[in-house]
């Protein structure tokens, strides 16, 4: 039995709890929700079922599907060596289902779906043998967590750290701005991630962060956030940045 699975989530008794307490439905096949969450079992389960990481069915750079080409996507070979990351890992891509997943936790607030989300990336960390390097999540935007009382890109990081083990610098990067980038394009993302993100002053002192680290994001659109973050703590003494996302804008 691995993470995702446990007794109980179907036969009579759950259509009995369905019935007297209106157990949440789920969001892909409408059966009765597992555990309060908007996915059946056999749904949660199906988020596992990703593409492996490492499949040469993959770019090996954007971590997008491969239709005709191999090795890279006709973009990373337009744009090969200006990129800082070294390689960017989404797990899915941000359609159909997926995406309305993605709205119920991330716009809806159920934040009962951070632990699913962050055993996916546990096992993502573990299947591309990541895990012993430290993760640094992309920071909110400022007043976020105040306004909303939390954000999701922390939740995770805060999963992999306390249930986990995963080292988490979250002290690293900082964004200064509050303005949100999700009606520009790539080249106006770039532009703007520049002015966005930077070190933390403090951070600046000290030593670099040895031999990688993993940068943790939720949705990737252009990955020019990514590829802004993973400048700078490339700066800051990195010798690789890996990308880490639950979806990909593709």
């Amino acid at each position: 039995m691995n993470d995702f699975e446990s007794k109980g989530f179907f036969g009579k008794k759950t259509f009995l709890l369905s019935a007297l307490f209106g157990v949440d439905r789920c969001l892909r096949c409408g059966f009765v929700s597992a555990n309060l969450l908007p996915l059946c079992q056999k749904c949660v389960l199906e988020l596992q079922n990703y593409v492996p990481l490492d499949s040469e069915r993959r770019c090996k750079k954007c971590g997008k599907i491969l239709v005709s080409e191999q090795g890279l996507c006709m973009e990373c070979r337009e744009r090969e060596g200006e990129s800082s990351l070294d390689a960017l890992f989404p797990l899915h891509s941000y359609r159909q289902w997926k995406k309305e997943l993605a709205f119920a936790w991330k716009s809806e607030g159920q934040r009962r779906l951070s632990p699913l989300f962050g055993r996916l990336l546990f096992k993502a960390l573990r299947e591309l043998g990541l895990e012993k390097l430290p993760l640094v999540p992309v920071p909110p935007r400022p007043g976020k967590i105040k306004e909303r009382g939390w954000d999701q890109v922390d939740d995770l990081a805060q999963y992999l750290r306390k249930k986990r083990g995963i080292k988490v610098l979250d002290d690293i990067l900082v964004r200064k701005s509050g303005g949100q980038q999700k009606k520009l394009g790539r080249d106006e993302r770039l532009g703007a991630a520049g002015a966005v993100y930077d070190l933390r002053p403090e951070f600046r002192a000290l030593a670099g962060l040895g031999e990688g680290v993993v940068l943790l994001d939720d949705i990737v659109t252009t990955g020019a956030t990514m590829e802004k973050c993973a400048w700078l703590l490339k700066a800051a003494g990195a010798q690789k940045v890996y990308g880490l996302a639950l979806f990909r804008v593709d």
